[in-house]
């Protein structure tokens, strides 16, 4: 008695059958629930949120991007978005993504102006009152131009000058330039006028007051600034902290 109670209580595992349809059925549940996403106004784009933007006017972002309005997210083609959205100067890096249930979410990196550049071989590429010149980037790349200096706004107008044979985001030179404007602390940087290099380890500034500061490459820039203000105080016109244990003024 005992044996066939036991075998009673047992429970029976569904039929094959029965899990081919459980299975179908939840099928059909997912797909209508992607149906409905992807056809339905309700999961449509009615809201375009623009994060990141500080220079860059969010309307002109806005403007760009085209965002399909009343268009289901699904069928929205964020890549396309995006690329219309880089194309923008200032604009360095771009993201956009659907947020359900009716939102395109648009986060933007703009770009860091770093330095300020000459675009004619006339100028030697230093900065004249009345030469074309461009802002230029962390990464090298010009992606504002102004008439002449006295053009640039003031977010931009203290930058420094870059100085060298070829500037661009390929040249070493250039990029170990900027690698020392990005690391020079307030107090240096706003001293500096510009910054001279015709290799990645012969960097020199000039500063406000005409003197230079012999800086080498861009390695140790903390310590080569803290070096410089202790012996700026000094008399002389050149100060070398190339090695910033042992600096020299001529």
């Amino acid at each position: 008695m005992s044996s066939r109670r036991g075998r009673g209580e047992t429970g029976r595992r569904p039929s094959r059958s029965t899990v081919i349809v459980a299975l179908v059925l939840a099928l059909i549940v997912v797909g209508s629930a992607v149906a409905v996403a992807y056809f339905t106004p309700l999961m449509s784009v009615r809201n375009v949120d623009v994060v990141g933007a500080k220079v860059v006017d969010e309307n002109e972002i806005r403007r760009v991007a085209q965002a399909p309005t009343g268009t289901p997210l699904l069928q929205v083609d964020t890549g396309a978005i995006a690329s219309r959205i880089a194309v923008l100067p200032a604009i360095e890096e771009v993201t956009v993504e659907r947020e359900y249930p009716s939102t395109l979410a648009i986060d933007v990196t703009e770009r860091v102006p770093v330095a300020i550049v000459a675009e004619s071989a006339a100028d030697d590429n230093a900065v004249q009152e009345n030469g074309k010149v461009g802002v230029m980037d962390r990464l090298g790349i010009v992606y504002q131009r102004f008439p002449d200096r006295k053009s640039l706004p003031a977010d931009v107008a203290g930058l420094p000058t870059l100085v060298t044979d070829h500037p661009g985001p390929k040249d070493p030179t250039t990029v170990a330039v900027l690698r020392v404007a990005q690391a020079l602390p307030p107090w240096l940087h706003d001293r500096t006028a510009s910054i001279e290099a015709s290799s990645p380890v012969d960097i020199t500034l000039v500063l406000d007051s005409k003197r230079r500061a012999v800086w080498g490459d861009s390695s140790q820039n903390e310590e080569k600034a803290e070096s410089l203000r202790q012996i700026l105080r000094l008399k002389g016109d050149e100060f070398n902290v190339s090695s910033p244990d042992y600096p020299a003024v001529k």
